[in-house]
């Protein structure tokens, strides 16, 4: 039976011709309509992939310079901040001696622009679980002057200028905490012309964030910076304070120089009020050694009136970089004088004292992100 039929060239050439036959039928046939419906569905998820896609792009925005709106995104938005712990010891002073660790800061920021309106806005947590509104203001070109509005610094002291992320030693100075401005609220105008920049401001006074000010007080503050060439600046400030029950004349003058990787930097500030005349004054030095080393010295002077010591401490220490954005901190401090309830020790570690010879002991890693 099997030798009177077809033969496997003849079985060959029929499944051969089935299966051409099967694909034209194939590719002649009409899409189901469930075949089309997921189609359409496909397509419809495709979009709106791609939509979100484009509105994470806005967060992003594009890179900000300083503080004021770029043009190109109507709206973007920047989240960043950074944390410190840091390890201290102080021998004490008039007390007894003290040490452990702390977080003094840690701190969000948000920033970007809406339209031509560029914003940032930070809070801080700090050691006991407290947050803090720091920065809250909008900034925008008015007239062709760089206008800003809310909480912020007023443009007085320098070194309260720099964003704490780069101050040289773990800590701003105790000067600083004394005679500097903190945050206000208010406006101010600026303009940039190159190697001078120039910036006034109305607020409701020094160190008067979030309503911590005397209720009708007011300040009026200028600064004026100067880059006389590419290695040396000066800047000098002036502000009138008025608080209702008191009111006071401060004032300060600065310079810098950035050499072959050695910067020096000086200051001085003074208050001119009816109690009397109070002044201080600030140096460091700090030192390239490699590219992720910084060595640094820095001594504080200053007198308040009626005191019973004048404020002097030097300070010597390190900064070493893990990366660009981990610092590492380590400096030691000591008092040559006591250290009187008149100045603000803030958040430096330091102890008030009515005898010389405290020293302080720091050391703190910074993550920025």
């Amino acid at each position: 039976a099997l030798a009177d039929g077809p033969s496997y060239e003849d079985l060959q050439a029929r499944l051969d011709a089935a299966e051409a036959r099967i694909a034209e039928l194939s590719s002649n046939r009409e899409e189901t309509w469930l075949e089309s419906r997921r189609s359409e569905e496909v397509k419809a998820l495709v979009k709106e992939v791609l939509a979100d896609a484009d509105s994470r792009a806005s967060f992003q925005g594009a890179p900000m310079t300083g503080v004021f709106p770029t043009k190109g995104n109507a709206w973007s938005l920047k989240l960043g901040g950074f944390v410190q712990t840091r390890y201290s010891y102080n021998s004490g002073g008039s007390v007894e001696a003290n040490h452990g660790f702390s977080i003094p800061r840690a701190r969000l920021i948000f920033e970007g622009n809406v339209l031509d309106v560029g914003y940032k806005v930070s809070g801080q947590f700090s050691d006991g679980g407290d947050f803090e509104l720091k920065d809250a203001y909008g900034t925008f070109d008015l007239f062709g002057l760089d206008t800003k509005f809310g909480q912020f610094k007023a443009p007085f002291m320098k070194e309260v200028l720099v964003s704490q992320v780069d101050t040289l030693a773990a800590d701003r100075s105790i000067v600083a905490y004394t005679f500097g401005q903190g945050r206000s609220q208010g406006i101010e105008f600026g303009k940039d012309f190159g190697a001078l920049n120039l910036r006034a401001a109305y607020t409701d006074g020094f160190n008067s964030a979030n309503g911590a000010g005397i209720q009708n007080g007011y300040a009026l503050t200028a600064r004026a910076d100067w880059d006389v060439t590419d290695w040396w600046n000066l800047g000098a400030a002036i502000s009138w304070n008025d608080l209702v029950d008191t009111d006071y004349w401060t004032y300060t003058v600065d310079t810098g120089l950035d050499v072959s990787g050695l910067e020096l930097t000086a200051a001085f500030t003074g208050i001119n009020r009816d109690a009397g005349n109070d002044w201080a004054t600030t140096f460091s030095a700090a030192y390239q050694c490699m590219d992720n080393l910084q060595g640094f010295v820095a001594y504080e002077y200053g007198r308040l009136e009626g005191a019973n010591d004048d404020l002097s401490i030097a300070t010597i220490g390190a900064n070493y970089w893990l990366n660009d954005n981990v610092k590492w901190t380590t400096d030691i401090g000591y008092s040559f004088n006591g250290i009187g309830s008149g100045w603000n020790v803030a958040d430096t570690g330091w102890n008030t004292s009515a005898t010389s010879g405290e020293y302080l002991v720091r050391t703190q890693l910074q993550i920025q992100f």
